[in-house]
């Protein structure tokens, strides 16, 4: 299941071309995960553990920030690591 939940986190910040210098709020990357994930308590912290794992494997980014918008957490994807996020989507079905 966890798996499945990284793919769906990293196809959605290479389909909006999240990389590096760039970043999006991480409530814009949830939005994107499955309602029966997001609504029910094990799926929110199966979420919360994905995207915990993406960043120890230092696939995406956390970044703190003040926009115009508010304050919040916001992702983007490690330039450094690009083959690697392209085989894990390659390798995970």
């Amino acid at each position: 299941m966890e798996n499945v939940l990284k793919k769906l986190i990293l196809q959605k910040l290479v389909r909006a071309n999240v990389w590096g210098g760039k970043h999006t709020p991480i409530e814009f990357v949830v939005k994107g995960i499955p309602e029966h994930y997001r609504n029910t308590h094990k799926g929110q912290k199966a979420v919360e553990k994905a995207l915990k794992e993406l960043t120890n494997d230092n696939l995406i980014i956390f970044l703190p920030k003040k926009t115009g918008k508010g304050a919040g957490d916001h992702v983007s994807l490690n330039p450094r690591k690009v083959s690697e996020i392209r085989q894990f989507l390659e390798k995970v079905f």
